[in-house]
């Protein structure tokens, strides 16, 4: 696997970007090979999911001169993530990026990396990209799906926070009862369950219509998420309770990829792999551009104390055993084993850091 995950943003080619008004330069000549890009986000420079998209489709186009054209299809235009991921398994798109969502239906095991309240900090979470844990998953899932290949994995919106339309939330006491929004997974589906909340499953591109309309009391996701999708209107307030580290994975059609000449191999490998760098670096900034903007509309960020926080806690030994007892404890065990290394890491580097 190239680059073992390379997550290092090419942050002036996505300045460029940005000033430019998020254009690609634009191809004269015709194409060889066309690279649809489907995701969930609005096409908005405030959506991780379309910038990576758009500088997939600059960095693409201009190094291939022209011989690969992208087309981008956002707001779930070619359905949700599992729809999408059908897709690509039967080579009738070439790539797109999920969450957890969509691939648990192929590897149910993936959902380890969304267990709660077991990722310290963003520094292990940054680590963890680099982990060998993804070369697993790539085999796996490409051995079980036949065409679904992971191409790169980055951050696609930080942390995970409960957020509600009425009622705030300061301790694990005050969800119980609610309506929440999860993504299509078991063991989120559990967690909400856990903490005493009803989970009600709901794709991306229809959670604003179920919040303004009342069929959820509100979802898990990150405050950055909310602002380009306007769901900072139906839904009033956050607390930061940080349960899982929003993991993006890029899922491109390995037959489409194969076909490819070896130099534009590369260059699509190389645009995805830089793009989740974009991506990872843009949601660590617009955290708090996103976080004012909620704030300015009169909503609410609960910061809990140690206590509060501790009642959320209980949940994460027994989310542990509820995958253990459900997928097994292989998967579990690397996911463990890997978080331990990129900790170990982490601290190596700041006592280097600090070292006289």
């Amino acid at each position: 696997m190239k680059g073992s995950f390379r997550h290092l943003a090419a942050a002036t080619f996505a300045t460029g970007l940005l000033i430019g008004g998020l254009l690609a330069p634009s191809i004269t000549n015709a194409a060889d090979y066309v690279l649809k890009f489907g995701h969930v986000s609005a096409p908005s420079p405030e959506a991780d999911d379309h910038l990576m998209a758009v500088f997939v489709k600059s960095y693409v186009e201009s190094r291939s001169q022209g011989r690969i054209k992208v087309e981008i299809y956002p707001s779930g235009q070619l359905g949700n993530f599992r729809e999408m991921l059908e897709q690509v398994r039967a080579n009738t798109l070439e790539l797109t990026s999920t969450t957890v969502d969509g691939i648990a239906g192929f590897m149910p095991e993936i959902q380890v990396t969304d267990l709660p309240y077991i990722l310290r900090d963003d520094f292990v979470a940054e680590k963890l990209m680099e982990s060998k844990f993804w070369t697993d998953v790539q085999k796996e899932v490409l051995k079980r799906t036949g065409n679904i290949r992971l191409v790169a994995v980055g951050n696609t919106g930080s942390w995970r926070n409960f957020a509600t339309t009425k009622r705030m939330v300061k301790t694990a006491a005050d969800l119980k009862g609610l309506k929440l929004r999860t993504i299509a997974s078991d063991l989120q589906i559990q967690f909400v369950k856990e903490l005493g909340a009803s989970a009600t499953p709901i794709p991306w591109n229809e959670l604003y219509t179920a919040l303004a309309t009342g069929i959820v009391d509100g979802t898990k996701n990150s405050i950055g998420d909310y602002i380009p999708m306007g769901m900072a209107e139906p839904l009033k307030h956050i607390i930061l309770d940080g349960h899982t580290y929003i993991f993006g994975f890029a899922w491109m059609s390995d037959a489409w990829l194969k076909k490819l000449p070896p130099d534009l191999r590369n260059v699509v490998i190389d645009a995805v792999q830089l793009s989740v760098g974009v991506q990872t670096n843009f949601n660590k900034s617009y955290q708090s551009l996103a976080s004012q903007k909620w704030l300015d509309m009169g909503n609410t960020i609960y910061v809990p104390n140690e206590t509060e926080r501790a009642t959320f806690l209980v949940a994460r030994e027994r989310m542990q055993e509820w995958y253990a007892n459900k997928y097994g404890k292989v998967w579990l065990g690397k996911w463990l084993q890997a978080i331990a290394e990129a900790e170990a890491a982490v601290d190596t580097a700041r006592k280097q850091a600090l070292a006289d």
